[in-house]
């Protein structure tokens, strides 16, 4: 399989690498990056044809599947380009701009029938399993979700070569956008349920970026279950764990909570038990990458799509909208 990689400037490129290089059906022919950052050393290590804009690498290179990086004021443009060649692709979140362009990929791929995968890495987590599990055995209603997930300070996408993230225009906004996505996936895939009313309350600091730096998302579902998702780049730079990822669920039947080496339950009698997992999203992306390239993905994959992105960029969307309002609740 030959596999080539758009805009590896893209901090999350390097979570893909491993696995790209490991799996044996694949083989990286090309890469791009038109900031010249990422991309000659990444072209080595494969040993693949360089290119200095991906849309130079599409028009020059073959491909049987595309993962496609770079800036959010791209992305429609590489999906519509990948869906004219009739390439399947794997593309970062947000996919587009707005829900818009997202759900014009979706449907532009719907009709194509092309295969199209998006990176909600918890889709591949013990941990959805596990409470989809415990939930499914208990015969549980769930009642509030919270997520706390901050991440580090603005000036990393700068040393990221990645600055476009800190202008509104590219990445569509700040931390909202950018990390949010993955926590309203989990609320919907957790509970089984859509999202009905959304209301955000956004923190701004212009003299540091122009982009949020905080932000306070209240979702509530059909059913009324209440999930609260907080995201921001609050977190100290230079530390080893990178970010602070927390989370605390409730449910008729028992309760759950992120621990230090992955999650406690407690049921309803009171008894706890502690299980082991990794509540870095980074690991994921391995499984991601493993995923989407097995021989029968085109009806084994379970993960994220289009169609699933669009749902999420309505809510996001509406989060911006109840922000922009004063924090009212939107209806969707």
């Amino acid at each position: 399989m030959k596999v080539v990689l758009l805009e590896v400037s893209h901090w999350h490129t390097p979570l893909y690498l491993n696995a790209l290089e490991r799996l044996p059906n694949v083989t990286v022919t090309a890469v791009s990056d038109a900031t010249g950052s990422q991309g000659p050393a990444l072209a080595q290590r494969f040993g693949a044809q360089l290119y200095d804009h991906w849309t130079t690498l599409l028009d020059n290179e073959k491909a049987d599947f595309v993962f496609a990086f770079g800036p959010h004021d791209n992305l429609h443009a590489m999906g519509e380009a990948l869906i004219k060649r009739k390439i399947p692709f794997a593309m970062e979140k947000p996919c587009g701009l707005t829900q818009l362009e997202v759900l014009d990929l979706y449907q532009r791929t719907e009709a194509e029938g092309l295969f199209v995968a998006v990176p909600l890495v918890w889709r591949h987590s013990e941990l959805l399993n596990r409470l989809r599990q415990e939930a499914r055995d208990s015969d549980a209603k769930w009642r509030t979700l919270a997520f706390r997930f901050n991440a580090g300070p603005p000036r990393r996408y700068l040393a990221n070569n990645c600055s476009w993230m800190l202008e509104p225009k590219r990445s569509g906004g700040g931390c909202t956008i950018n990390l949010a996505p993955h926590f309203v996936d989990l609320a919907q895939e957790i509970t089984g349920e859509a999202i009905r009313r959304v209301s955000a309350v956004m923190h701004r600091d212009p003299q540091l970026t122009a982009v949020e730096i905080g932000s306070m998302m209240t979702l509530v579902t059909e059913s009324g279950c209440i999930c609260t998702i907080e995201t921001g780049y609050n977190y100290s730079a230079n530390t080893p764990e990178q970010r602070e990822y927390s989370f605390s669920m409730s449910t008729d039947q028992f309760y759950a909570r992120s621990t230090a080496d992955g999650m406690r339950l407690i049921n309803a009698a009171g008894q706890a038990s502690d299980l082991h997992m990794s509540l870095n999203s980074d690991v994921y992306y391995d499984n991601f990458v493993t995923d989407i390239l097995a021989p029968d993905h085109d009806s084994a994959y379970t993960g994220a799509g289009l169609a699933t992105m669009h749902s999420v960029m309505r809510i996001i969307e509406a989060a911006y909208e109840s922000d922009r309002l004063g924090g009212i609740p939107i209806t969707l």
